[in-house]
């Protein structure tokens, strides 16, 4: 284990924003954590656990430890007779166990596929797409408490998962280890959602990899890749709104998505309020709207966390201003 100072992170993070922390450590086995931890508390420094840094806004300079979750392996610690629950590690790529997972007959995630990151973020987040969200897989978490020093497991309804987010990412004190999901032994197929729906629509008995193969085809059609185009994914959360205030939005605006949450409220596409407007390609200094998805947002050239979120207020108070809405930003703002 070695902690480095004055380290550059912009490669670890998605939108590729400049930001140097002033410590830095790769987390690679469990064994490492205490000192780490130990360094935390001797020092009083604040941290940031990295994975793929695919949700976050850092900051030109983050002012103590960040920990890059390196720790790597998965397992399968009980075969039931319809279902498996399969340990993974936190610092595997989350698209690669999903595709672990399907070629080991283990369904459930197919949905999910392709989505940047990794396990150890999924249920910090609670990611979800197409229907589907993470916490309906997890069976529970594996953590350690940072204030406790102590290995902590924590079940699924003891998570507070609700959309896109969980108590992780609101108690700062858990370095997520390990995940251990429920997956099932016969695929359940949910080819309901949207554009997976009209493309799955005519295929006969489609098949868990054919839907993980039209999720791809879909996210890449639609977002820019990572590794080329600087971009955290979708910036803006999906209002929930009272079905009595999607009613009236639809009385003005017939086209506008809409999707059930429950038997008061519904989901509206903030990327159909932003594209509305007419700002797909629309830019402002090193910061733009990607051209084939309104929902998000690219970082051109070298941008700092206060550029994007600079960026991101023209938009929230254009979509404010036609609609009444305020969107949200779903990427973890991080402090300096």
């Amino acid at each position: 284990m070695q902690i480095k100072s004055s380290y550059p992170i912009n490669s670890l993070n998605t939108l590729r924003l400049k930001s140097i922390a002033s410590f830095f450590v790769a987390l690679t086995s469990l064994e490492e954590i205490l000192p780490i931890v130990d360094f935390i508390h001797n020092n009083n420094y604040k941290f940031l656990i990295l994975g793929g840094g695919s949700n976050l806004l850092l900051p030109e300079h983050y002012a103590g430890l960040v920990i890059h979750n390196q720790l790597s392996g998965i397992e399968c610690v009980l075969d039931l007779p319809d279902s498996v629950l399969i340990k993974s590690m936190a610092g595997e790529n989350w698209d690669d166990f999903v595709l672990h997972s399907l070629k080991n007959n283990w369904f459930g995630l197919e949905n999910l596929s392709l989505i940047p990151g990794t396990v150890g973020a999924a249920p910090i987040q609670n990611i979800g797409a197409y229907g589907v969200e993470v916490k309906d897989f997890i069976e529970y978490v594996e953590v350690y408490d940072i204030d406790t020093k102590k290995f902590l497991t924590i079940k699924n309804e003891e998570c507070n998962f609700s959309y896109r987010n969980s108590r992780f990412k609101t108690e700062h004190k858990f370095i997520v280890t390990a995940v251990v999901f429920r997956l099932l032994k016969k695929p359940k197929l949910n080819i309901s959602y949207g554009d997976i729906a009209k493309q799955l629509g005519n295929v006969k008995a489609p098949s868990a990899l054919d839907l993980r193969q039209c999720v791809i085809t879909t996210r890449q059609n639609k977002l820019p890749d990572p590794k080329i185009i600087a971009n955290v994914g979708s910036f803006f959360h999906n209002p929930i709104l009272s079905n009595e205030e999607v009613a009236r939005l639809c009385q003005n605006y017939p086209n506008l998505p809409v999707y059930p949450v429950d038997s008061t409220h519904s989901k509206v596409s903030a990327g159909w309020l932003i594209d509305s407007l007419g700002l797909k390609g629309y830019r402002l200094g090193n910061m733009g709207i990607y051209d084939k998805q309104a929902l998000v947002l690219v970082n051109y050239a070298n941008a700092t966390r206060d550029e994007a979120l600079t960026f991101a207020k023209v938009i929230q108070d254009k979509i404010l201003a036609t609609y009444g809405i305020q969107l949200t930003i779903e990427p973890i703002i991080v402090a300096e």
